[in-house]
């Protein structure tokens, strides 16, 4: 075997063991929270009483203990295994290049370094998985007062943590699943415990449906959950993929709605993918509470920038946590009627998105007047937004866009007021009588503006 075809063969090993740690660490997580189940059977009402109970109910919570100790274990090893074993990869791949090139030219150092690195992070996974280590003797960080809610901050303090640290954290703080720069596989599986403790007590409404829809999938990443019904759902671990779209939704949406949120996102990105161009993952980011009808939408920006916030601070961990490998993968952020909302007033914070572009879909405006109010995040330095960065998209048939001339919510992406790119996805021979399903038409299949909009996400120009 050539060195060429062992560094690739190295590559293909590291990318399944990862994708397989991250699973298995996932499975795992589930069945704790189904222990978790248990236990609380045996001591609820009608449950399992005197010393008998009392043994059962403590052999479950060790065993639930010891699951979630696995788990964690694993989801570490796999974030370990995506940026040190990136880093790996990449310096083989070097010293291939340079031994084609070259034999016996190849510099080894930047690959013993490397491969130092990924043993020592997998020594303590290992140590982790014989019980060398216990979550219980170690001091629990303060995540918030240390990183001062820096998603970057964030992501590098939590790739630092060996599993005991991580496993201390999120036994302490089940919100830690809604933090922006903490891995998404840990994310999912610290959210899903959250999310049948939620159900068990039937306190907020829709979380059946947001249950029904991971469960369609396997695949499928719970990466927030909020107790007041906000959720943000991926189709696949956006950590290690060769793109992101995030879909904010309009008026009407929530988690009940998430399979048609989910289902649009989705469209985007295979939209947008070329043969041969790798992953694309689909986030629906049900992270604001959509207001309910158009009369309600209409009138008042308030619930777009309640929570712009959050959208900035998710993109920013997402960007944090994916370039930790060393590679740059593009993420596009599409505002859909009012989401086109949210997404102007995150993207109007001067610290910026992170984004490498806003695709506003239908928008009654964007919260602000010009794209000169938009900025980006790149990399954790922040910049005005380019006019090309920012893109509307519309129908001539469309009433929504129309909304945007009463300057309620500021003006829409892609008009000469605003500035931006604007694209125009009228149907050919389509007419008056196309005003009441143009607006929710743009991502259905076959349709000039879904294909424009894959263009866009491509950077098909």
């Amino acid at each position: 075997m050539s060195p060429a075809q062992g560094a690739e063969a190295l590559v293909v090993a590291l990318d399944h063991a990862e994708s397989r740690a991250a699973a298995v660490g996932r499975e795992i997580a589930d069945t704790a929270a189904d222990l978790d189940s248990v236990g609380l059977r045996l001591g609820g009402a009608g449950g399992w009483s005197g010393h008998a109970g009392a043994r059962a109910r403590g052999r479950v919570g060790d065993a639930a203990a010891e699951a979630r100790m696995v788990s964690g274990a694993c989801l570490y090893l796999a974030d370990v295994l995506r940026v040190e074993g990136s880093r790996l990869s990449r310096a083989l791949i070097t010293w291939a290049d340079d031994e084609r090139e070259r034999p016996g030219g190849g510099d080894v150092t930047e690959v013993r370094d490397a491969d130092l690195a990924l043993a020592v992070r997998l020594r303590d996974a290992a140590d982790s998985l014989a019980g060398y280590s216990d979550a219980a003797t170690v001091a629990c960080l303060d995540l918030s007062g240390t990183t001062d809610d820096d998603p970057r901050a964030v992501a590098g303090l939590w790739h630092s943590l060996g599993p005991a640290e991580r496993e201390r954290l999120a036994r302490d703080h089940p919100e830690l699943g809604s933090v922006a720069g903490v891995s998404s596989a840990t994310r999912d599986a610290i959210n899903r415990t959250r999310l049948r403790r939620l159900m068990e007590s039937g306190t907020t409404p829709g979380l059946d449906a947001l249950g029904e829809h991971l469960a369609e999938d396997p695949a499928r990443l719970l990466l927030a959950l909020h107790p007041d019904g906000r959720a943000v759902v991926a189709s696949g671990d956006p950590d290690g993929a060769d793109g992101v779209v995030t879909l904010i939704p309009g008026t009407g949406s929530s988690v009940e709605s998430i399979d048609r949120t989910a289902e649009r996102a989705r469209a985007v990105c295979d939209a947008g993918a070329d043969p041969g161009a790798g992953s694309c993952v689909s986030v629906s980011w049900q992270g604001y509470h959509a207001p309910d009808d158009v009369a309600a939408a209409g009138f008042s920006a308030a619930p777009a920038r309640a929570h712009a916030r959050d959208l900035r601070t998710f993109a920013a961990g997402l960007d944090a946590v994916e370039s930790m490998d060393g590679v740059d993968s593009p993420h596009t952020a599409v505002g859909y009627s009012y989401g086109s909302a949210v997404l102007g007033a995150a993207a109007a914070d001067p610290r910026g998105l992170a984004a490498d572009r806003m695709i506003h879909v239908g928008s009654p405006g964007a919260t602000v007047d010009s794209v000169a109010e938009q900025w980006v995040d790149e990399g954790g330095t922040a910049r005005p937004a380019g006019e090309r960065e920012v893109v509307g998209v519309a129908s001539r048939w469309d009433p929504v866009p129309w909304w945007s001339t009463t300057g309620v919510l500021g003006a829409r992406p892609g008009t000469e007021e605003f500035g931006g790119l604007t694209v125009d996805v009228t149907e050919p021979g389509s007419g008056a009588a196309s005003t009441r399903g143009a607006h929710s038409a743009y991502f259905d299949p076959g349709t000039v503006s879904l294909a424009e909009i894959g263009r866009l996400v491509a950077g098909r120009e």
